[in-house]
């Protein structure tokens, strides 16, 4: 090839190559512009759902509950409420700003991602839910076996919270899809083994505190 052909195919080269980028630069300009619209509206619905939930006082009540807290870390449930509407929204600009710059295979995922964020706003809302209703039962159960002595009505509350908190865990872990197959397996077993565990140890271990533990509640049923 001589030095001639060599520079007109440099040339050619490059010249496709700036036509190329030149006709991206509207499809460019054009998602660019559709993405950032999408940022000021996702964060427009996260200020005005940050707004709505503490306007309702909803961390307040929340906190009366302890929910505001496990395992000793405090959680802002409005800030992760708002953060998971704020990124749906960013998702759902991001498939137009994608198509404009032509990459349909991103959009793909994101497409999955759009269909599963629903599932994850509900797991939140049954996780929420969930951790209230496990701290009644624990004051319920609390209330109702406080005559049969401080030690025993803990007890019984401890296990009627982490039973309901196990079992809102199971519930938002299906939610979310994770192994659901394993999870029906998982709970049948540990419903089994609480069963089982629990009738060997009133059977076996803990007849004398079985039989105090009845006779206290039929006299008082009696009474």
């Amino acid at each position: 090839m001589s030095v001639e052909d060599l520079s007109t195919a440099v040339s050619s080269a490059v010249l496709n190559a700036l036509a190329t980028f030149f006709n991206f630069i509207p499809a460019l300009v054009g998602g660019l512009i559709v993405l950032v619209v999408g940022l000021i509206i996702a964060a427009i619905v996260y200020r005005v759902i940050v707004a709505a939930l503490k306007t309702a006082q909803v961390e307040k009540y929340l906190a009366k509950y302890g929910v505001t807290k496990v395992e000793g870390k405090d959680i802002e449930w409005t800030e992760i409420l708002a953060e998971l509407a704020r990124w749906a929204v960013i998702v759902v600009f991001l498939i137009p700003t994608f198509e404009a710059w032509r990459l349909s295979s991103v959009n793909i995922v994101l497409n999955r991602v759009i269909l599963y964020i629903p599932n994850v706003i509900v797991a939140v809302v049954l996780a929420i839910v969930g951790l209230v209703f496990a701290k009644l039962a624990y004051r319920v159960a609390y209330s109702t076996s406080h005559s049969l002595g401080r030690e025993v009505a803990h007890t019984v509350a401890l296990v009627a919270q982490w039973s309901l908190t196990v079992f809102v865990g199971f519930l938002v872990l299906h939610q979310l899809g994770v192994a659901q197959e394993l999870l029906r397996i998982l709970f049948g077993g540990l419903v089994a083994m609480v069963a089982v565990a629990g009738g060997i140890a009133f059977g076996l271990g803990g007849q004398g505190t079985a039989k105090s533990l009845l006779e206290s509640i039929w006299g008082k049923f009696k009474k």
